[in-house]
């Protein structure tokens, strides 16, 4: 359907985690009123409707993405059916039907668990600010049998300056600073760096709202597998501790980021 430019100005104004369901409302009602074009006005009457009551519009849960697990030339590696498989499992949870016992009063956005994936370190779909973040993510390593040509491809492409070439040695990756992002790698005429780790960084807690905090990041990269594994744990830990629609984040600051490690299964001397 098309949008007038003023339609389209108002709509930028929109919450980002919301923006994509208003639009399927938006454009919805103006079929509904015979329309082939949204207008401001399609906009106002949705946002007066939502406003009154958004409880038809929650589903328990949220999953966003960014665009990058088909053609972004940003992504870390290629198709995966992570999404997919996470949307299934989530939709399994009965997370509405936990949110109607445990929340007062109506339910709305802001109760919804929330899922971001991202398959680059650039996070465009904001993984740190929700209740699981997943990024994907491609360890470099230094392969000892390779002779370094010394020729600085890879500390030029390095963004985050985590890599230093080291006299009759071979490139030195610094942990602390790498974002996985395996561009080295991509670079590197003479193959000396090579993948060590292929999968996906997980984060846990982070929320926007009054009291808003980062998420935090669970120590390793994790296979498609052991992420779905870990999102099941998590949300056991969630449905089976949160009091009144609180989020994944309040809940962890009061219980303790040692109980979620535990639950999970990571011993606590990893918590950072």
């Amino acid at each position: 359907m098309r949008w007038s430019d003023d339609a389209l100005n108002e709509m930028e104004r929109v919450p980002f985690f919301i923006r994509n369901m208003v639009r399927k409302k938006v454009e919805a009602f103006a079929r509904q009123q015979g329309s082939h074009l949204v207008v401001p006005d399609h906009l106002e009457q949705c946002r007066q409707r939502f406003m009154k009551d958004q409880q038809p519009d929650v589903k328990g849960y949220r999953l966003e993405t960014c665009f990058g697990a088909k053609d972004c030339s940003n992504r870390v590696f290629g198709p995966t059916e992570i999404v997919q498989r996470l949307d299934e499992f989530l939709g399994r949870q009965g997370l509405r039907d936990f949110l109607q016992k445990n929340v007062s009063g109506p339910l709305k956005m802001h109760h919804e668990f929330r899922v971001s994936v991202s398959f680059c370190p650039n996070s465009c779909s904001r993984p740190q600010i929700v209740d699981i973040g997943i990024i994907g993510a491609l360890r470099p390593a230094w392969a000892a049998d390779k002779e370094c040509n010394r020729c600085n491809a890879c500390i030029d492409e390095c963004e985050e300056g985590a890599i230093m070439l080291v006299e009759d040695a071979g490139p030195l990756i610094d942990c602390e600073r790498c974002l996985c992002c395996g561009k080295c790698i991509t670079v590197c005429p003479s193959s000396v760096l090579i993948k060590e780790r292929e999968g996906f960084r997980v984060l846990v807690g982070g929320k926007l709202g009054r009291h808003p905090q980062l998420a935090h990041e669970l120590p390793g990269i994790f296979s498609e597998d052991e992420v779905l594994a870990i999102v099941e744990k998590i949300v056991g830990f969630y449905m089976g501790n949160s009091q009144n629609g609180e989020r994944l984040g309040s809940l962890v600051k009061r219980k303790g980021l040692e109980s979620l490690y535990q639950f999970i299964g990571i011993p606590s001397r990893d918590i950072t």
